[in-house]
C-alpha cells in the first residue's frame, strides 16, 4: 500500500514523542559527524619556528650584502628610514593576505582561490605574474652560484697561499658548478610541503648570522679595521637621481608574499596571533639584519663602500673565505623557496581553460549576488547552513578548495622548472635587464598591490574600516613603487654610474662578484 502524506498531515497527525526523540537523537549524531569531518579543516603540522625560518630565509637573500652600497646613494638616515618604512609596508601586505585567507576559510588558500572570490577576472593574471617573478629569481640564483663558486675556490687557494694556477680547470668552470648544485637541489625541489624545507632554512639563517658576525668583527675590532681600505665621507642624507635608481633595493628587500599563504596553510593552529608572530618575527629579523649590515658597512667604508660588502674585506682571510661559502649556502637554498610558489602558480596558469573558466564564472556569480538572491539547496538544519557559510559573511560563497596537484603532474612540472632554469642559466650569464623589469612588476604586484586590492574587495562591506583604508593606501603605494621601480630600470639603461647589481639585487636576487 502506498501512503501519501500532504503538507498539513504533520499538523493533523503528529508523530509519537518517541519518534521525535529518536529523530532528534539521529540529528545530533549526524551533526556530530558533520562537525568532526567537514566543518573543521585539518590542522597544519608546521611549527611556528619553522614558519618563521622559511619566511625569513625568503626575505633575506644575498641582497643584504648590497645594502651598504645602497646607503652610499641615500645617506645614513634616509637609508635607515627606508628600511624601516619598507619593512612596515611589507608587513602590512602580509597581514592583509592572511586576513583574506581567514575570510575565505580553509587550509588550501592560494592567490588564485582568494582572487577568484575578490577579482575573478584577474586571478589568472596574478598567478602568471607570481610564476614569472619566481621563475626569473630561481634562474638568477643558479647564475649567481655558477659565477661565485670558482671565485670561492680561488679565495681559498689564496688564503692558504697556494698558486691559483694549480686549480683544476673543472673547478673554475661555472657550468660544472651549476650542474653540481642543481643535482643537490633536485630532492629538495620535489618536496610537497614548504615546511619540509625548514632544515635548509635553518642552515641559511646560520649563514646569515655568520655574515653578520663578519660585519660586526670588522666594524668594532681595531686590528681588523687596520686591514681595511681607506674610509670615505659619510653623509646623513643624500638625495639625487641615484636615490631613485637604488630605491628597488630597499622596497623589494622584504619580498616574501609568494610564500606567505603556504606558511599560513601549513602553520599548526594558525590563529591570528600566531600568524602575526610569524610575520612580525620574519620582517623584524630581516630589518635588523639589513640595518646592522647597512649601517655598520657604510660607517666602515663611507663613500668608498663597494657594491658587495664582503668583497671589501681581505680575500686572504679564512674568516672571510667561509663568509663567501655562506653566501653560496644562502643563495642555493633559496632556490627551492622560489620553485615552490612558482610551481603552484604555474599549476593555475596551465590548468584546463574550461575548468578555470567555470570556476571564475561561479565566483563572479557569487560575488555579485546578495544572500537573499542566492538559491541555497535544501538542508535539514538551519544551523548547519549558517556554520557552513561562516567563512564568508558578506555574500561570497565559499570557494572550491584547491585540490592537491596529482603526483605525476607535480613531478612533471618540477622537472620542467628544474631543467629549463638549468639550461637557461648555462646559456646566459646576465639576465639583469630582463629580470629587472619582470621582477619590478611581479614583486610590486604580490607585495603591495595584490594584498591591498584583495582585502579591499573581500571586505567591501566594511567601507569605513581603518584596515580597509590602509589596504587601499597600500595598493596606491604599490602603484607608486611600480612606476619608480620601472623608472629605476630605465635609468639603469641610460646611466652607467649605478651598478646593475645594486638596482636588481632584491628584484631578481642578483648579487655582485668579489
Amino acid at each position: 500500500m502506498v501512503h501519501l502524506t500532504f503538507a498539513d498531515d504533520g499538523a493533523r497527525h503528529p508523530p509519537p514523542s518517541s519518534h521525535l526523540r529518536q529523530h532528534s537523537s539521529d540529528q545530533r549524531q549526524r551533526r556530530s559527524r558533520i562537525v568532526s569531518t567537514a566543518s573543521i579543516p585539518p590542522e597544519g603540522r608546521a611549527s611556528l619556528i619553522s614558519s618563521i625560518s622559511n619566511l625569513t630565509n625568503t626575505i633575506i637573500g644575498t641582497g643584504m650584502l648590497a645594502t651598504p652600497g645602497a646607503f652610499k646613494y641615500t645617506g645614513l638616515l634616509l637609508g635607515a628610514f627606508l628600511i624601516l618604512f619598507c619593512g612596515l609596508s611589507a608587513a602590512l601586505g602580509l597581514y592583509l593576505l592572511t586576513r583574506c585567507a581567514a575570510r575565505v576559510g580553509g587550509r588550501k588558500n592560494s592567490f588564485f582561490t582568494i582572487a577568484s572570490q575578490a577579482l575573478p577576472a584577474g586571478a589568472w593574471y596574478f598567478d602568471l605574474a607570481i610564476a614569472l617573478k619566481c621563475y626569473g629569481v630561481s634562474i638568477s640564483y643558479l647564475i649567481i652560484c655558477g659565477q661565485l663558486m670558482p671565485q670561492v675556490i680561488i679565495s681559498f687557494f689564496r688564503a692558504f697561499h697556494r698558486d691559483i694556477h694549480q686549480i683544476p680547470t673543472l673547478f673554475l668552470d661555472r657550468s660544472f658548478w651549476i650542474l653540481a648544485l642543481i643535482i643537490l637541489l633536485i630532492p629538495l625541489c620535489f618536496l610537497r610541503r614548504l615546511d619540509s624545507l625548514r632544515h635548509t632554512s635553518y642552515l641559511s639563517l646560520l649563514a646569515v648570522f655568520y655574515l653578520v658576525i663578519i660585519v660586526l668583527h670588522y666594524s668594532f675590532s681595531s686590528d681588523a679595521r687596520a686591514s681595511l681600505p681607506p674610509k670615505g665621507d659619510v653623509e646623513m642624507i643624500n638625495v639625487s637621481w641615484h636615490t631613485i635608481s637604488i630605491f628597488p633595493v630597499f622596497v623589494f628587500a622584504f619580498t616574501c608574499a609568494q610564500n606567505m599563504l603556504p606558511v599560513y596553510n601549513e602553520l599548526f593552529h594558525n590563529v591570528e596571533g600566531r600568524v602575526n608572530t610569524a610575520i612580525g618575527s620574519s620582517i623584524g629579523t630581516g630589518g635588523v639584519v639589513y640595518l646592522i649590515v647597512g649601517v655598520l658597512g657604510y660607517l666602515s667604508f663611507g663613500g668608498n663602500v663597494g657594491d658587495n660588502i664582503i668583497a671589501m674585506y681581505p680575500s686572504t682571510s679564512l674568516f672571510v673565505c667561509f663568509g663567501r661559502v655562506s653566501i653560496i649556502i644562502l643563495t642555493i637554498f633559496s632556490y627551492p623557496l622560489q620553485v615552490h610558489p612558482c610551481r603552484a602558480s604555474l599549476d593555475k596558469v596551465f590548468s584546463k581553460a574550461s575548468t578555470r573558466q567555470q570556476m571564475l564564472d561561479d565566483a563572479a556569480a557569487s560575488a555579485i549576488s546578495t544572500p537573499s538572491e542566492v538559491v541555497e539547496p535544501y538542508r535539514d538544519n538551519e544551523d548547519e547552513e549558517e556554520d557552513e557559510r561562516e567563512p564568508l559573511a558578506n555574500g561570497h560563497a565559499p570557494p572550491e578548495p584547491d585540490q592537491e596537484i596529482p603526483l605525476a603532474k607535480w613531478c612533471l612540472m618540477t622537472a620542467g622548472i628544474l631543467s629549463t632554469t638549468f639550461v637557461i642559466s648555462l646559456l646566459v650569464d646576465d639576465l639583469s635587464i630582463i629580470l629587472g623589469f619582470v621582477g619590478s612588476v611581479g614583486s610590486t604586484t604580490i607585495s603591495f598591490i595584490l594584498p591591498g586590492v584583495l582585502y579591499a574587495s573581500l571586505f567591501r562591506d566594511e567601507p569605513q574600516s581603518r584596515l580597509r583604508k590602509a589596504a587601499i593606501a597600500l595598493a596606491a603605494w604599490g602603484c607608486v613603487v611600480l612606476v619608480v621601480a620601472l623608472s629605476a630600470n630605465i635609468l639603469k639603461l641610460i646611466h652607467a654610474q649605478v651598478p646593475n647589481s645594486l638596482i636588481v639585487t632584491k628584484v631578481t636576487g642578483r648579487d655582485l662578484l668579489w
